[in-house]
């Protein structure tokens, strides 16, 4: 396998010939001062209200000695346009705060609910568990993400709606009032949820554009989003004058050029912590041909490669170039891939076309997932969990140009697609310890704030993915 660090120096050298200089440690912007409210370095993870159902990936499953950030997701930004009412709310409130945990098997200590005599139960009571065993963690909730942005453009659009929905932001997961009338009949109310956050994550899916439906879409967006980040700024300040606190505030932000679009990149980050760069999801099962779902470098037979931005290395450069510093950059890394069935021979099918009829997005399982996680992948016995062996007739390949890994085997078995069992020629890009390594090496040698993982559940069961970043919190 080729050195990381030469491929780190050759693609500084490359960024350079592209026109997207790094900017050098020595001249960035100095790094943040720690502080217990302010981590100097972060490795943060989502993890994803609905990991409880999935995989059965409770709290106390967060390997909360390898990260310092978690970022709970998601968030509901609301809006009635029949009234005009302002919300933000919990997104499935029997997970979130309802849900007893009758015996001790999930709990983060070992101790069952008491019920009745809870206001706190479900994932928020057993994060309060995990914070007071691990003092040093932070929990952010992450607000929108791909299905829950349609009303941001909405929100961010009038002085007074920033205003109302920074405040019910704030009201809801920093002050920690939830709602009441469910069962159990003693959860939510007043500060039920107080202490468990410690910032606000927005993660708008994007401004200008529409994602999973997003409303009222506008070009004011970009100078939108930056007029909503100062609220939320200024909302979150006021709150920790009173409390003696430093509350967070960071934003799930786009790769590649297209970040310039969405954002005025300086100046939506001076309002932030930290921005936590999605540096994956460059070619999905829309894409024409066989390609990484996240790319270290740049390779040239990617269908997007005269864009030198469209990778990781890439992507980092041009938010230096575009005023952003160093030690706000957090490097996103997926811990799931991308999978290709019926493609061709050539090159172990990389960049060839491929035909996914019969893959389930619903699915977890490896043989029938568009998008299998790392832990499916291992599970299965695709791939062990270094990520440098395959199994069931798949081998590990790694391209070098990229510098990813991808399984790849020419007569894979398929029992469950939704087309019927059928033997195919499939390719798997992944993330592995070795890529996710690369990424570790590249933040450590620019002095960027750190990596942020989408998300735990989809990780090995011994964690080998989260603890490749393990050096930048050393």
């Amino acid at each position: 396998m080729h050195s990381i660090r030469t491929s780190v120096a050759g693609l500084t050298a490359l960024l350079v010939t592209a026109g997207l200089a790094v900017a050098s440690p020595a001249h960035a912007a100095p790094p943040p001062k720690p502080s217990d409210d302010v981590p100097g370095k972060v490795v943060s993870a989502y993890f994803t209200d609905w990991s409880v159902y999935g995989r059965g990936y409770y709290v106390k499953d967060i390997p909360a000695d390898k990260l310092n950030v978690i970022q709970y997701a998601f968030g509901d930004a609301v809006y009635d346009p029949a009234t005009g009412n302002v919300g933000c709310n919990v997104l499935d409130p029997w997970a979130d705060f309802q849900q007893v945990y009758w015996g001790p098997e999930n709990t983060v200590d070992g101790v069952a609910d008491t019920y009745p005599g809870q206001n706190l139960y479900g994932n928020f009571n057993q994060l309060r568990k995990l914070k007071a065993a691990h003092p040093h963690l932070k929990v952010e909730i992450s607000l929108g993400g791909w299905t829950k942005s349609k009303w941001f453009s909405t929100l961010a659009s009038t002085a007074d709606l920033r205003q109302k929905f920074a405040a019910a932001c704030i009201d809801t997961f920093i002050k920690g009032n939830l709602p009441t009338g469910g069962w159990p009949e003693d959860a939510g109310g007043v500060g039920a949820a107080a202490g468990i956050f410690d910032g606000i994550d927005l993660d708008w899916e994007y401004p200008t554009a529409v994602g999973d439906g997003n409303y009222n879409v506008s070009p004011a967006d970009r100078k939108n989003a930056t007029a909503l980040a100062k609220e939320f700024r200024k909302q979150l300040d006021a709150y920790g004058k009173t409390s003696g606190k430093h509350y967070l505030l960071t934003a799930a932000m786009p790769a590649a050029t297209s970040s310039t679009n969405y954002y005025d990149l300086a100046d939506f980050v001076k309002q932030l912590d930290w921005a936590n760069v999605m540096t994956y999801d460059f070619n999905v099962a829309s894409s024409p041909v066989v390609a990484h779902n996240t790319l270290f470098g740049l390779d040239p037979r990617d269908p997007n490669a005269k864009n030198p931005t469209w990778n990781t290395a890439g992507t980092v450069a041009y938010y230096l170039a575009n005023g952003v510093p160093a030690s706000k950059i957090v490097v996103g890394v997926p811990f799931y891939g991308q999978q290709y069935l019926r493609t061709g021979s050539a090159n172990n099918g990389l960049y060839t076309p491929f035909d996914n009829t019969g893959l389930d997005p619903n699915q977890l399982t490896a043989d029938v997932a568009v998008q299998p996680s790392f832990h499916a992948l291992v599970e299965a016995g695709y791939v062990s969990e270094d990520g440098k062996t395959g199994g069931n007739g798949y081998t590990v390949g790694w391209n070098v140009l990229a510098g990813e890994p991808y399984l790849y085997s020419p007569a894979a078995s398929h029992p469950n697609l939704t087309t019927g069992p059928e033997t195919v020629r499939t390719v798997i890009a992944f993330s592995s310890p070795a890529s996710i390594a690369e990424r570790t090496v590249l933040i450590k040698k620019l002095k960027l704030r750190g990596a942020m993982a989408w998300e735990l559940s989809q990780d090995s069961a011994s964690g080998a993915l989260i603890s490749a970043l393990g050096p930048i919190l050393n």
